[in-house]
């Protein structure tokens, strides 16, 4: 089970301007490994779709994530994508932070031992390299209060459970879009023009 959220972190320098930060990160609930968390400019599904990406390839495949009932986490695409990899994808309930507890102490744990080290101005590469830092050399070695074991120990403990992901990882989150088929034939889809079969003339169809 992996669990994840969306932190509003520091301002940063970006395109010459100061700009919010939003970290997107994933907690494996059993060890608290951070299979990946990165700083993106804005809080969508772009960001979290890129962040979860890079947490399956470095990771391996989860049998359920435990997420928020924000937009972002709500949308078809992340839905569609964690039904073909065999994910579970399971929604807090409204109104129970105590079901989010494990993530929500992880950034509490960025505010006070993170965020204080940081430069009051830096790029959000800078923001990130530093996180990363801070993740392998800081967190996943340390002993957890909990477990009484570093995350990366008590993980690498049951690495022969993971589950491999697909090398097409990223065909995985394609958007879906609803378009209708022309009396030629045509569907128009980022600006060009796809033959569709004869059948589907005035029909609308699934891209």
């Amino acid at each position: 089970l992996w669990q994840s959220d969306c932190l509003h972190g520091p301002k940063v320098i970006l395109e010459d301007k100061m700009r919010h930060s939003y970290l997107f990160a994933l907690l494996d609930d059993h060890s608290r490994l951070v299979p990946h968390g990165q700083f993106y400019p804005a809080e969508n599904i772009d960001g979290f779709s890129d962040c979860l990406t890079k947490a399956l390839c470095k990771r391996g495949l989860p049998r359920k994530l435990y997420v928020d009932n924000g937009s972002v986490f709500r949308c078809h695409r992340l839905k569609y994508a964690c039904a073909r990899l065999g994910i579970a994808l399971l929604y807090a309930t409204p109104y129970t932070p105590e079901g989010k507890g494990k993530i929500e102490r992880f950034f509490k744990t960025v505010r006070m031992q993170l965020f204080p080290l940081l430069p009051d101005l830096l790029s959000l590469e800078e923001l990130n390299e530093r996180l990363w830092k801070w993740l392998e050399e800081v967190y996943h070695v340390r002993q957890h209060s909990s477990t009484g074991q570093s995350p990366l120990q008590r993980y690498l403990e049951h690495v022969s459970l993971l589950r491999a992901a697909p090398k097409d990882l990223s065909d995985y989150f394609r958007t879906v879009v609803r378009r209708k088929v022309d009396k030629d034939r045509t569907v128009s889809l980022n600006g060009k023009l796809y033959e569709a079969p004869l059948g589907l003339v005035g029909n609308t169809v699934n891209l």
